[in-house]
């Protein structure tokens, strides 16, 4: 995967979820690596309300600007934030050699038989709303899930430093709730279950 010139990351979800915000946080964090020469992340909303799907778009270049801000197809990446919207078809949409990074309490072993997965294929899955929920990390109620995942990002795509991720997240948010969202993405890295 870190070969690759340009890297294609889709992130799906439910709207309120924060797959925006992940979606940007994953664009500065991998610029600060040095490793990218060039990062878009850009949102695609159907309904704009909470719970509707959405979708969100991230492109990392290694040798060069990025003009094309069209919708992904096939991504290198697939970062699933609520399975329920997840389809066959968008599973099945991942390149080969490509990454599918899930939040549940599901092992990986259920989402290639369910989705019929190539079998090259990276399947990462992690229960991140338990994580969050245990540390409280919620808003009214709904766990926050959107930085925690990134830890399995970053077990998958080792550009994407942790040390880049934190001072993102410090930066945008301030060092309690920055520090709070790094250890969850720390723990979503360690916990992280891989196939």
């Amino acid at each position: 995967m870190s070969e690759l010139d340009l890297i294609k990351i889709i992130l799906l979800g439910r709207g309120g979820m924060g797959i925006v915000t992940a979606c940007e946080i994953i664009a500065e964090a991998a610029y600060l690596s040095g490793n990218f020469i060039d990062v878009q992340a850009y949102p695609s909303f159907g309904a704009e309300r909470r719970g509707a799907p959405v979708q969100a778009y991230v492109k990392l270049s290694r040798t060069e600007k990025v003009y094309d801000r069209s919708q992904i197809e096939n991504p290198h990446i697939l970062i699933v934030f609520d399975d329920s919207v997840l389809t066959e078809e968008i599973a099945n949409s991942l390149e080969r050699n490509g990454i599918f990074i899930v939040n549940s309490d599901k092992n990986p072993e259920h989402f290639v038989a369910k989705y019929n997965l190539d079998e090259s294929v990276k399947v990462i899955v992690a229960d991140i709303n338990n994580l969050a929920l245990e540390k409280n990390l919620t808003i009214d109620g709904n766990p926050v899930i959107n930085t925690p995942i990134l830890g399995l990002l970053s077990k998958a795509l080792p550009d994407l430093h942790l040390e880049n991720l934190k001072d993102v997240l410090l930066n945008k948010m301030g060092e309690q709730l920055g520090n709070l969202n790094y250890e969850l993405i720390e723990k979503g890295y360690s916990i992280a279950k891989l196939l």
